[in-house]
């Protein structure tokens, strides 16, 4: 196909040439190409180790904390009507009642479990948007002065190995701490 884009274009010749110089080995463009700057951070560390976003995960570990504290109490109901359902005669009235007690129970925790986990979802996206629209802005300006290329986030990259040469999240920490911190007035 891509042979084909380049004949249509009246490019094959240019094509080949590339083809050619790829098979011996031999870079695409001229020796006195500018050096390629590349970097790569880790979102995850800066999150965890960032000032901000300390504050953002206290913020969320305490919320998820207490809507967890919720589910257990639900659960300890639930354990306890199975207890009694257990302790019942079987096929009694009481033994009926509590099996539709239980059953009830069970869908109401069930819509509480994931009521739950799509609150924490959102607020955890909440609580983050601020922290990586700052990380955004970071990197687009630390990109420009700094000459790179290329910064990449090296959890979503699909990178295996990274020379610690290469790595900007000691540097975009420090950059997010100075953004966040409050101006001296």
């Amino acid at each position: 196909m891509l042979s084909r884009v380049a004949l249509e274009r009246g490019s094959f010749a240019v094509l080949m040439a590339a083809v050619a110089s790829v098979s011996a080995g031999l870079p695409l463009e001229a020796q006195d190409a500018p050096a390629e700057k590349i970097g790569v951070f880790n979102a995850d560390r800066v999150l965890a180790e960032s000032a901000p976003g300390q504050q953002a995960l206290a913020l969320f570990n305490q919320l998820r904390d207490q809507r967890v504290g919720e589910l257990q109490v639900q659960q300890d109901e639930i354990n306890t009507i199975q207890q009694q359902a257990v302790t019942s005669i079987p096929g009694s009235v009481e033994a009926a009642q509590l099996q539709r007690q239980l059953e009830d129970r069970l869908v109401l925790f069930e819509r509480l479990q994931q009521d739950v986990q799509q609150e924490l979802g959102q607020r955890q996206n909440e609580l983050t948007l601020g922290i990586t629209e700052m990380v955004a802005e970071i990197i687009d300006t630390l990109g420009q002065e700094e000459g790179y290329t290329l910064i990449f986030n090296a959890l979503q990259s699909g990178l295996v190995f990274v020379a610690e040469a290469l790595d900007l999240t000691d540097e975009i920490i420090l950059r997010v701490n100075a953004m966040s911190a409050p101006d001296p007035a």
